[in-house]
């Protein structure tokens, strides 16, 4: 009889096997990354350009841009767009964040030839509609309404402010005025100068045959578009050790983060502090879960968080908790940082926790679509696929001496900002 008192055995996982990725360039330099997996006539295609907030010259150009791709191009309404693109079983998702625009394309290989030209005069001959771009604000001002009631949202956008300075890329915050000014001019001007062929990167997944290859060579390789180049601003010295409180009448519980300035992954602690996040508040039974939630009830949901961006990165914990808990809540935080920068992580939780991650890697790389959205992580940050073995290998040979002397480095209470916004 099966003894359910008694865990299941644990093997540790000590290598990953990465599937095969070709990249490669099309004739006129844009770059290619190809996963040609999966059993399924499925394709995703994902066209991502370096014209994220980094290179904006005005305030929410690239959201406005990626957003307004696919609303009229020529010969084609916003509508016509959709209706084709459902007639056909597909869907498409465009966006843009710190440091990337991108577009995602699903469909399936039958239909490749009637919607990737669609995909192609998307990027090439963009309409930007004047009644678009209105609805493209009306919407975003409302989307951005509701985002401002949610106490979790305004700590975010404090916290964030902080670290990189209210206007840095990776800091300011989008009002309702940024939206008001967005036009058309600026929309073009930023299409124009960072939508090009040298920073363009197409990422191909599932079911690819020389066809599918030939044709996006002869759409996309055909085509040279130079950006203007500019240079990332570095953040100001950061402030740190500072208190913030806010008031809102905006639900019913506070919410507070507290965080400081990090690195992006390019860094040589960046392996021992991703292990070090995980043990602190990475995963359901990190250290933070297990005595605020588990032990004393004080919230349902703690965690410690690591952005990283193209240059730059941070670092912050994040819960949301009755009023009277806050103050507990942040004790037991910073009890739990100290815990780790004066205790060794014993060999068992150690383990546990590298079984935990390899087990999410192994997740990770589980057929074409993963493995592209893994690719992508790693190309975008100026790595090879092959490279996220030498972080794997690190990570597993990462010893509980170092792990303390990185919480030392960067678990340090007087180099946190702290973010509180509480109801009235």
């Amino acid at each position: 009889m099966l003894n359910r008192k008694i865990g299941p055995v644990t093997k540790e996982i000590k290598k990953l096997l990465i599937p095969d990725i070709e990249m490669y360039d099309l004739s006129n330099g844009l770059k290619v990354c190809e996963i040609n997996l999966g059993s399924q006539e499925i394709l995703k295609i994902e066209i991502v350009h370096v014209a994220g907030r980094s290179v904006e010259d005005f305030p929410l150009s690239s959201r406005a841009v990626s957003s307004l791709l696919k609303d009229g191009c020529r010969n084609k309404s916003s509508a016509q767009i959709a209706e084709e693109i459902d007639f056909y079983g597909s869907s498409i998702k465009t966006g843009s964040n710190m440091d990337f625009s991108y577009t995602t394309f699903y469909t399936l290989t039958k239909h490749f030839d009637n919607i990737v030209p669609i995909l192609y005069d998307m990027y090439y001959y963009p309409t930007f509609p004047e009644d678009e771009i209105e609805k493209f604000k009306h919407l975003n001002i409302q989307k951005l309404k509701e985002e401002l009631n949610k106490n979790d949202v305004l700590t975010y956008r404090r916290i964030t402010e902080e670290i990189f300075g209210h206007k840095h890329a990776y800091g300011y915050n989008s009002t309702e005025n940024d939206y008001l000014n967005v036009n058309k001019d600026m929309i073009l001007s930023h299409c124009e100068d960072y939508l090009g062929t040298d920073n363009c990167y197409i990422f191909l997944s599932g079911k690819i045959n020389d066809h599918i290859r030939k044709t996006i060579s002869d759409l996309f390789g055909t085509v040279i578009k130079n950006t203007r180049k500019k240079d990332y601003t570095p953040a100001t010295n950061p402030v740190s050790g500072k208190k913030i409180n806010l008031i809102s009448k905006n639900e019913h519980q506070s919410a507070i983060k507290t965080g400081r300035k990090l690195f992006n992954k390019n860094h040589p602690d960046n392996v021992v502090f991703y292990l070090l996040n995980t043990i602190l508040g990475g995963y359901f039974g990190s250290r933070l879960m297990t005595s605020i939630r588990e032990d004393k009830g004080y919230t349902y949901d703690i965690s410690s968080n690591v952005d990283q961006m193209l240059y730059d990165g941070c670092f912050y914990i994040s819960t949301e908790a009755a009023t009277e808990y806050v103050e507990p809540i942040l004790e037991d935080v910073y009890l739990q940082m100290e815990i780790l920068k004066n205790e060794k992580v014993g060999a068992k939780e150690l383990i546990m926790v590298k079984n935990y991650l390899m087990g999410t890697f192994m997740n990770m790389l589980d057929g074409p679509m993963n493995v592209s959205s893994f690719a992508k992580s790693m190309i975008l940050s100026g790595k090879k696929p092959l490279d996220f073995l030498e972080f794997t290998d690190e990570m597993v040979e990462m010893s509980p001496e170092m792990i303390l002397k990185a919480a030392q480095i960067y678990l340090n209470k007087e180099d946190m900002i702290e973010v509180i916004v509480s109801p009235y």
